[in-house]
């Protein structure tokens, strides 16, 4: 009985994490981007709503609810900076989780 519930106990951690891990791997590649454009000399030159719309387009392509208002984006002596606060609703299927994330690149 006690391995039955073993298995069943891990079983059900495996499925919370295969749904919880998307949304970090995602997470992940959406930094990576955004330090790739603060980095970049090409955006230095371009408008913020234009950058804003090249993340939020990144986004989601990646699946991530990320909006427009959640896009912050500041130009100063050290250079571009980008900051996105978002939160991801991943269901559970007995539930569903708000995964928030705030990835930051570029000056500080």
């Amino acid at each position: 009985m006690r391995l039955a519930a073993a298995i069943v106990l891990l079983a059900v951690f495996i499925v919370i994490a295969a749904r919880l891990t998307p949304a970090y791997f995602h997470n992940r590649d959406l930094k990576a981007y955004i330090e790739e454009v603060a980095g970049s000399r090409e955006a230095a030159a371009l408008p913020v709503e234009m950058l804003r719309t090249r993340v939020i387009s990144r986004a989601r392509q990646l699946g991530l609810p990320v909006r427009g208002d959640q896009v912050r984006i500041t130009r100063g002596g050290a250079g571009l900076s980008i900051e996105i606060r978002y939160a991801v609703p991943v269901d559970i299927y007995i539930s569903t989780v708000d995964l928030h994330f705030h990835p930051r690149a570029g000056a500080r």
